[in-house]
Parts: C-alpha cells; structure tokens; sequence
C-alpha cells in the first residue's frame, strides 16, 4: 500500500474514522488534506500528528454540502499539496431519531451531508482525475446502509444505502476513464460520538459482534489505503464491509 506520491482529500477528518483515515493514509505514504467544518483544532491536530511523523498534511475547512466551498477545499489542497489522486467521502452525521420526529428540512439536511454531498465531491475532484486518467475515489458508507440501522436512524440509514447504489454506479461510469470508485462500509467503530451512548449499550454492541469487540478507526483507514494503493487495481464499484463479522442479511 504504498501511497508516496499520492495526495488525499479526507472529508469530515478532523475526528473518529475520518481522522483515523487520514492518519493511516499519511502513514503509507499519501499528502493528505484533513477535510473539516466546525473542529479546527481537532483538524489541525490531525495534521500536527501526521507531520510529527514526518508526513505532509493540510487542514481545510469547507461545508461540504455548499458547492463554492468544496471548490475552495480542493483548490487550496492542490495549492499546497499537489493534485489530488484520493478522495475519501467521509464528512457525515447520525442525528438518531424516530420517523414521526423527522421534518422534511431535517430528511433533506441529512440526505445532503451524508450523500448528496459524496456526488458534489466527486463531481468536484473528477475533471483532474479524468484529465490525468488517474484516481480513486472511496466513499464511507455505514452498516446501516447495508441492513437498516436502528429504529431511530430511517434518514441516516437511508443515505448510506444511496452510496452503494452511487459506488457501482459511478465506479461503471469512471473505470473506463481511469478512475476506480469504491465504498467501504464500517460496522460498530468506537469514536467519541458512540462513547456518548454509555457503557451499558456499547457493551450490549460489543456482545452482537463475533469478533468479540468494536472497532478503531485506523482500521477503517487500513481498508481505505488498500482501496487507495496498487493492490485494489482491479476492484471498481464494490463496498467493502468491515464489521467485526456482523452477519449482512
């Protein structure tokens, strides 16, 4: 998974599985600009990380479902960094509340962050990547996605299914042109915002997943450097999944 060379665009990295991804993506090699909107310190902690490890990286503020923003996202991080071979589509919210309490604005607000905001990006980053005939791009889609989530997540659940259905489509469009698209599909990972549910309900999760514990963030990102380097040259339009063994009806 040699990434040297490469520069990467993380969404949504200023913490949990994006800033996971952004350090694993620096640690094999990639310049990596850490995507944030509302965390700088976080973000620019990320990066401090990364560079005490000798590797290059960029925060970069941006609302991802804004269009004049991404632009401005991508323009500074191939200012300073380079062109960018990797996107990551990972900026996303769970705001976990039951049907009935869901208003139109707030269905809109959630499918805009978690998917309408993956084709803007994608559509922001391709023109380069079409004109290099070089790029991945990898989406984060969710096990909620792939069976449902829980009963108080149907806006959340249902965006991340709509990134699946983006990946193969676009992985068909963009595979002739040079660029692989591809998803990963994380189950239980333990980041900041699932420790705010309590002790109680994450031991509850632990015990549901084979592999007998919850995930860490860089595991994410190990799978999105794979998806990123040269060993997953002949993957286009798939989701992988990385659960711990949590069965996918």
């Amino acid at each position: 998974m040699n990434l040297k060379g490469k520069v990467a665009l993380v969404t949504g990295a200023s913490r949990g599985i994006g800033a996971g991804i952004a350090r694993v993506l620096a640690r094999h090699g990639a310049a990596v600009g850490v995507g944030y909107l509302n965390n700088a310190k976080e973000a620019h902690a990320v990066c401090e990380q990364i560079r005490s490890q000798g590797g290059s990286a960029l925060g970069v503020r941006a609302d991802v479902t804004q269009e004049g923003e991404i632009a401005s996202m991508i323009s500074a991080v191939e200012k300073q960094l380079g062109p960018i071979n990797i996107l990551v589509n990972n900026a996303g919210h769970n705001w976990i509340r039951p049907i009935l309490d869901i208003s139109p604005d707030q269905w809109d607000a959630c499918l805009q962050l978690n998917l309408r905001a993956c084709f803007m990006c994608a559509k922001a980053v391709l023109p380069g990547m079409l004109e290099r005939k070089e790029g991945r791009i990898i989406s984060i889609s969710s096990i909620s996605g792939q069976r449902g989530g829980n009963s108080c997540d149907v806006d959340y659940s249902a965006a991340k299914a709509g990134i699946l259905g983006f990946t193969r489509a676009l992985g068909k469009w963009a595979a002739p042109r040079g660029v692989l698209v591809n998803a990963v599909a994380p189950g239980y990972v333990l980041t900041d915002n699932l420790k705010t549910v309590g002790p109680d309900r994450i031991e509850a999760t632990r015990k549901t997943i084979p592999l007998g514990r919850l995930g860490e963030p860089e595991e994410i990102g190990e799978v999105v450097a794979f998806l990123a380097g040269p060993g997953a040259s002949y993957i286009v339009g798939e989701t992988l999944t990385v659960n711990g063994g949590v069965h996918i009806d």
